[in-house]
């Protein structure tokens, strides 16, 4: 390398798609184990958060904007259901949402959309198929909550499903699989 060489930065940057506001660490040294002797011989990193549900980073890529627009949009708890699918549906349309970013809005949702299937069929398709896996995914939290405080307070494997099962309404292999999925929480 030369003296007159630069190097191009790589920027890191989360995405956080939690209904949720982040209470994780934002830099890297709130993510290690560090004692207070090595701290100053490790570099400090700032996280670059963005939360999808109250994102305020300045974007200049339309498909950027229409992807947190659209995801805050679906996020917003303070309407009712067909006040967010109509303002969804208007922002698909007036804003001519492209297939990649209605993609990546379906898998940050946690949505499977045959999207071949939703051009045939239209924009409204489009949100029945986002209103069955925001259902799935509210499904998914609740899961998430029952087990994680089951765990907390010390009930048992069999309590825990029992649980899973009267709240959700689920059968015991559905709860069997929440709690495989979410019995161990995520540091």
């Amino acid at each position: 390398m030369k003296k007159a060489d630069k190097l191009i930065p790589v920027i890191t940057l989360v995405v956080y798609y939690g209904e949720r506001p982040w209470d994780g660490a934002t830099s890297l040294h709130g993510m290690l184990a560090l004692g207070e002797e090595i701290a100053p011989y490790v570099n400090d990193y700032k996280l670059l958060l963005v939360e999808a549900r109250q994102n305020n980073f300045p974007f200049h890529n339309t498909e950027n904007i229409d992807f947190f627009n659209l995801l805050e949009i679906m996020q917003n708890k303070d309407k009712s259901l067909e006040d967010t699918k109509k303002k969804a549906v208007e922002y698909v349309k007036e804003h001519k949402v492209g297939k990649s970013v209605i993609m990546t809005v379906a898998g940050a949702a946690n949505c499977e959309i045959d999207y071949d299937m939703l051009e045939q069929k239209g924009e409204m398709n489009m949100w029945s198929v986002f209103e069955e896996n925001m259902e799935k995914g509210r499904a998914e939290g609740r899961a998430e909550s029952i087990i994680e405080y089951g765990v907390e307070f010390g009930l048992s494997e069999e309590d825990i499903l029992e649980r899973l099962q009267s709240k959700l309404s689920v059968s015991l292999q559905k709860a069997k699989e929440y709690f495989e999925r979410f019995k161990n929480p995520v540091m």
